[in-house]
């Protein structure tokens, strides 16, 4: 059976699109962008998804997701895969990296700054509260954690082969 070489996890704005991309070049493998994949299965960006109720678009998310991981490459998993009891379950023995990222750094990176105030902190007000609900679940799918606020994305992927290496 065929499993992912790497998965990578964490809320939005971690850095995992780019991250993933970097690996999956610098190991000549395929690279699966689960976000990509739940708004071609959905037929539109997520933004309209969510607009029309999460709930679609998670459940694509999930058999999405649960696709991936019998597949070779390096997989970037939506920020809210971990949310599934099934994609956890599934995620148990494979090579799960948590980009672990603070949310003053994730709205950075985001863009999101560039909001009013009042904006800005209802948005990291809501990134708060989902950090707080997702945490648990990314540490318990993760073999390895990278702290990504003071990293580039080269950085962090060199940290994740280093840490493979090392768990192998």
């Amino acid at each position: 059976m065929s499993r992912p070489d790497l998965l990578l996890v964490g809320i939005p704005g971690s850095g995992k699109s780019t991250v993933a991309g970097l690996l999956a070049r610098q190991r000549g493998l395929p690279l699966i962008e689960v976000d990509d994949l739940v708004e071609a299965g959905l037929g539109q960006t997520a933004e309209e998804a969510f607009a029309g109720g999460e709930a679609a678009y998670r459940a694509v998310e999930e058999q999405v997701s649960l696709t991936a991981l019998a597949r070779p490459g390096v997989v970037a998993l939506g920020s809210g895969a971990v949310d599934s009891a099934a994609v956890r379950e599934a995620l148990a023995g494979l090579p799960v990296a948590w980009l672990r990222t603070s949310v003053a750094i994730a709205t950075r990176r985001l863009g999101m700054n560039s909001f009013g105030m009042a904006a800005l902190v209802a948005i990291r007000d809501r990134m708060d509260a989902l950090l707080a609900e997702r945490a648990p679940c990314y540490a318990a799918v993760a073999s390895l954690v990278v702290d990504t606020d003071r990293l580039t994305a080269v950085e962090v992927a060199a940290a994740i082969s280093e840490l493979q290496g090392a768990v192998r």
